[in-house]
């Protein structure tokens, strides 16, 4: 699942995971569209900045990016799984494109507020949330994973381009 850990800020383990990716364009109300993600064991967010992740054991999500825009994680051993095509809708494979870190740690909500501006303590960033924001001077996406009530022992994941993972992998070392 991992294949680099970032030597970080005491309190927070950053694991950079391994990934497949794909953007995931159409309508929700087309019936067909669902279906085809049900299909793969998943559904769609709906609600904005939301993400829906598949049954333990596995590692898939999908991420509400916009109203008829989603991005499709796989985190799995393989991470092989991303749909060549749907019935309905457009799915364009990105993996080349995108890296994926893992935060948890007592701190790891203290080094998400450090670096961005977003409010990600659990009233405001409850487990299931997600939100592309700026994370140290590049753009992220933020999702929440663990299921803590304190902002103390969350756990979250962050998205990159693949471009930046040499900065995020020095800037969660410092």
């Amino acid at each position: 699942m991992a294949d680099a850990v970032a030597e970080s800020n005491p309190g927070v383990t950053a694991r950079r995971l391994r990934g497949g990716f794909a953007i995931l364009r159409g309508d929700f109300a087309d019936g067909a569209l669902a279906a085809a993600i049900e299909a793969a064991g998943l559904r769609l967010p709906t609600t904005p900045c939301t993400f829906v992740a598949a049954d333990a054991p596995s590692e898939r999500r999908i991420y509400w990016l916009g109203p008829d825009e989603w991005l499709l994680a796989d985190f799995g051993a393989d991470a092989a799984w991303i749909p060549p095509a749907l019935a309905a809708g457009v799915v364009v494979d990105v993996t080349g494109g995108y890296v994926a870190w893992r935060l948890t740690g007592p701190r790891a909500n203290e080094l998400l507020c450090q670096a961005s501006s977003y409010d990600t303590h659990p009233r405001n960033f409850p487990p299931g949330r997600c939100a592309q924001t700026v994370f140290a001077k590049i753009t992220a996406l933020i999702a929440a994973e663990g299921a803590s009530e304190t902002a103390e022992s969350a756990t979250f994941d962050l998205l990159v381009r693949r471009s930046y993972d040499d900065y995020m992998q020095k800037y969660l070392s410092a």
